[in-house]
């Protein structure tokens, strides 16, 4: 996922872009925008983000405003006069006045099917609402969220039954970089066409959060839970919790990493002695967990030092 958006400028000559890989029919790539750095993991170190760093090893300028729509950011790219914008999961809405700055237009990778998923998390949902393909779609950027023209989609891409949104996205990347190398140089070129998305199949997904990966095994089956642990891996991942009188009334936060589904018939929320948690359908037998506060570990070398917890009700 590039989390960026691309500027190609007018000059003399062709070469070849270092991000696309393509000759560019003379519009190099004059500046990259991504998302300024943040700080990451238990030690907050102040990270730039992947698309920053491969950027800066290719020689390109860089930019990461706060605010893309703000008054010093719009004097920046207009100071830069783009013939055309790229963008890719890039996280901030972008104002008509920015949309207006490249003669070409600013154009938007997503992945899915357009208007189906439109929104922030087009994989995560794929993947959780147990969608058999996806796709990539480009599309010229109106401000209505993922609603404009579509320039280009995809063919129909395999969602695995193992996937998690890190393994779907990365070849849903690949996808969008293919579509960008095969048809750059018609869309500079002004050779192409733009497809109207029908307003009456519009679907949405929004962002996800911390909460949305609490279990609920009283309503969730079983084949959902375990779609949605592969959907919100790495992040937030899915996670219930559980009180043992004996050691504490507070209760434990457990997340659950890896799972395989079991059918048959469970109390909703027991753990039972296989560490199989029963689901509004069928149960989930957990594989790999990760306890409150310590590292991930298999089930059964947590069930040795957590007997007590088998037979618990999971909230």
């Amino acid at each position: 996922v590039f989390c960026a958006f691309f500027f190609f400028q007018a000059e003399d000559g062709i070469r070849d872009s270092p991000v696309t890989g393509v000759q560019t029919c003379a519009l190099p790539i004059c500046a990259v925008f991504t998302q300024p750095d943040r700080r990451v993991g238990r030690k907050k170190a102040l990270t730039p983000s992947p698309v920053k760093q491969f950027a800066l090893e290719q020689n390109l300028a860089v930019h990461a405003p706060e605010n893309a729509g703000s008054k010093d950011t719009l004097e920046l790219v207009r100071a830069m006069s783009p013939e055309l914008i790229l963008v890719c999961a890039y996280g901030q809405i972008l104002i008509q006045e920015f949309l207006d700055i490249p003669d070409i237009g600013c154009f938007n990778l997503h992945f899915s099917f357009l208007p189906s998923l439109r929104g922030a998390s087009p994989v995560q949902t794929a993947i959780a609402s147990g969608l058999k393909t996806t796709g990539v779609s480009l599309q010229k950027i109106v401000l209505r969220l993922d609603s404009g023209p579509l320039a280009v989609c995809s063919g129909e891409i395999e969602i695995l039954q193992d996937d998690t949104t890190p393994m779907l996205g990365s070849r849903l990347s690949e996808v969008g970089g293919n579509i960008i190398r095969q048809n750059l140089q018609n869309i500079l070129e002004g050779n192409f066409n733009l497809t109207e998305q029908n307003e009456s199949k519009a679907t949405y997904c929004g962002i996800i959060k911390k909460g949305d990966g609490h279990v609920n095994w009283k309503e969730e089956t079983a084949h959902e839970i375990e779609r949605k642990l592969r959907a919100f891996y790495p992040w937030p991942g899915i996670y219930s919790f559980y009180k043992i009188k004996s050691k504490s009334d507070s209760r434990q936060r457990l997340q659950f990493t890896k799972a395989k589904i079991v059918e048959g018939n469970f109390e909703c929320g027991k753990i039972y002695p296989d560490m199989t948690v029963g689901a509004h359908t069928d149960g989930l037998k957990i594989l790999s967990l990760k306890p409150e506060g310590k590292k991930e570990m298999d089930a059964d070398s947590f069930l040795r030092g957590n007997s007590e917890i088998l037979g618990a009700v999971l909230e």
